[in-house]
């Protein structure tokens, strides 16, 4: 179960890496946040349900073809779940910039494009999503 979680995890992180590499090589934003945020942690909880929404919605969709459904539900859950604290974790370390645009988000790709903070080309992102 933790294997599937942590391959879960690098995949997305890996998708998200690829399409951030086709933005160029930074220079200023297009960014499209709604900077409502006050940057303190706890505006992270009013962003969760609507964060929590568009990632079940997407990994329903992914899933939509699987013929076990107790698996498709697993697959969801577990999917929603590392998504979700994905964006938590980016929250909790710049809520004025993520929570905002997290709840004000209508689409996964709008929320990891605009909100999420950018990931660089080294990889050292996935040295703060490693457990002690």
């Amino acid at each position: 179960m933790r294997r599937l979680v942590v391959v879960v995890a690098w995949s997305s992180l890996l998708a998200v890496a690829c399409a951030c590499k086709s933005r160029g090589a930074g220079g200023a934003g297009g960014g499209t946040g709604t900077g409502t945020g006050t940057g303190a942690p706890s505006d992270c909880d009013g962003a969760r349900a609507n964060v929590e929404a568009l990632y079940r919605a997407d990994a329903t969709a992914a899933h939509a073809n699987e013929p076990d459904a107790a698996k498709a539900a697993q697959l969801i859950d577990e999917q929603t779940a590392d998504n979700v604290a994905m964006v938590m974790t980016d929250c909790a370390a710049d809520p004025a910039r993520v929570a905002g645009c997290a709840r004000a988000a209508r689409s996964v790709a709008e929320l990891e494009s605009s909100c999420l903070i950018p990931l660089d080309d080294t990889g050292s992102e996935g040295e703060r999503l490693r457990t002690p």
